[in-house]
């Protein structure tokens, strides 16, 4: 006989456009909503009073995470199945949540997202499980994206010729290329992740804020052109930046003089959550410090 707690779980969910099953405590199939037949591609029919909620979602016989709440939740089975992949549901105690990648669905597969939840009686007792599931697909894409880029702007920094390092939105050191480690004589080790990456340019100062710095805090032209004493000024190719040259005298035997430019970085809303700063050394053809 199905539980009553179980009948009221189904009539709640009977109209739920997410994808949706309940299981009983025996782990039999008790409902199947309409939403989550169109996602797996399996009817309310192959499945109802079964035990084959798994093929949905798996080609062999396994437990679903619904499966495990059932059961109490046993860490051993979670680790063999869901090793790295589940955590305790946020809102739910005794619940679990998980994302995994189902090549099954779909033409080309895709990512869910899905969370199991205990069913108890008046009692308190465990009676089932409802299991719901979100198709995360855009979203794991969209941070697959993000990887990449992240990736290549790595590969493009490290590999320019041209000294170059980056900033965060918190003026944290993000990339610093072997260029610049050439020019300024401080190793990427030193400054990855610090906050503090004038002491690579200005180390006898108290403080110095660079120019990468001023645009990650929003400065202003008249600002900037404070900073660099008439030295500095907005770019004329890259909207936003700002170029400047200074001497250098811990550069090198004698000093550097150096033509540098920094661009703002901004996130897909046009928030600028970084920069960027590239040194060209113009020692050889600058005039000598007065």
């Amino acid at each position: 006989m199905i539980d009553a707690a179980l009948i009221d779980a189904a009539r709640i969910l009977d109209g739920s456009p997410v994808p949706t099953f309940v299981i009983d405590s025996s782990h039999v199939v008790v409902y199947w909503n309409e939403a989550l037949a169109r996602m797996s591609g399996v009817a309310a029919a192959e499945v109802l009073g079964t035990h084959h909620q798994w093929r949905a979602f798996y080609p062999a016989h396994r437990p679903v995470l619904a499966d495990l709440v059932v059961d109490g939740g046993a860490r051993d089975l979670l680790e063999k199945l869901y090793r790295g992949k589940y955590r305790p549901a946020a809102h739910c105690p005794d619940g679990w949540e998980s994302e995994d990648f189902f090549p099954t669905f779909g033409d080309e597969g895709c990512w869910l997202a899905f969370s199991a939840a205990p069913i108890r009686n008046a009692e308190g007792k465990i009676v089932g499980c409802v299991e719901t599931l979100q198709d995360i697909t855009e979203r794991k894409e969209a941070e697959q994206s993000r990887r990449e880029a992240e990736r290549q702007l790595a590969e493009i920094v490290a590999g320019s010729p041209v000294a170059t390092f980056v900033l965060d939105i918190h003026c944290r050191v993000t990339h610093w290329n072997r260029a610049c480690e050439a020019l300024t004589g401080v190793a990427a080790a030193e400054m990855m992740g610090k906050s503090d990456v004038w002491r690579a340019f200005y180390p006898f100062e108290t403080r110095r804020v660079v120019l990468a710095e001023m645009l990650v805090r929003g400065a202003g032209n008249d600002e900037v052109s404070e900073r660099y004493t008439g030295h500095a000024q907005p770019s004329a190719l890259v909207p936003g930046a700002f170029e400047a040259r200074d001497f250098f005298p811990t550069f090198g035997e004698k000093g550097k003089w150096l033509h540098f430019m920094a661009a703002p970085l901004h996130n897909m809303r046009g928030k600028v959550v970084g920069a960027i700063e590239t040194l060209v050394d113009l020692s050889a053809t600058a005039p000598a410090e007065d």
